[in-house]
């Protein structure tokens, strides 16, 4: 049995923290915003049980909203969509597809 130090592991998977200082400040704002409740549009079509064609089908249709990092942005900053999750739980209502809440 190895003895591990107050708060580490040499074996477990962290996560860094949060810097605010670094990083995109649209997608910063955007989850601050909704409380980080949003989802990407993979996450948006396993939810809804619908490919993610149909999620960007959706989006351009003004269904979801979609927020998008600028396209002109930095090489070191990956781009991003993401879909807020009221959105989601309000289209499915709508529809009426079952959207599990937790």
């Amino acid at each position: 049995m190895v003895a591990e130090s107050a708060g580490s592991c040499d074996n477990c998977l962290t996560m860094p923290e949060a810097n605010r200082e670094a990083g995109d400040e649209k997608l910063a704002h955007l989850f601050d915003e909704f409380g980080g409740r949003m989802v990407s549009p993979g996450g948006a079509a396993a939810l809804l049980g619908l490919s993610r064609q149909t999620i960007y089908t959706l989006c351009k249709r003004g269904d979801l909203r979609a927020f998008r990092s600028d396209e002109l942005g930095s090489r070191t900053v990956p781009r991003w969509v993401y879909i807020p999750l009221e959105d989601i739980y309000a289209y499915g209502d709508r529809v009426g597809r079952s959207v599990s809440r937790s």
